[in-house]
């Protein structure tokens, strides 16, 4: 049983979402839909390589099978931390 993808925080400024690794059932990673920044994860592939992880595209097909059109384009990935520089 795959363990549930949480909504932790959602406004009209983000939607953090809590998506459980797969590789380890105790390990979490935050992902973050900003609307002014695009998709942002807290695992070490996106902290250190800014590349587009499995967590943001989990989180993100979570959103349209919520219906959850929220987003302007859901493609949008920035990488890195909010309030990061």
């Amino acid at each position: 049983m795959t363990p549930p993808i949480l909504i932790m925080h959602g406004d009209d400024e983000k939607i953090i979402f809590e998506i459980p690794s797969t590789s380890d059932s105790n390990e979490k990673y935050l992902v973050t839909w900003d609307f002014d920044n695009g998709w942002l994860c807290d695992c070490p592939g996106c902290l250190r390589g800014g590349h587009l992880c499995k967590h943001i595209l989990t989180a993100e097909e979570y959103m349209k099978k919520m219906n959850m059109a929220l987003l302007d384009d859901p493609t949008v990935f920035k990488g890195g931390l909010i309030g990061s520089d």
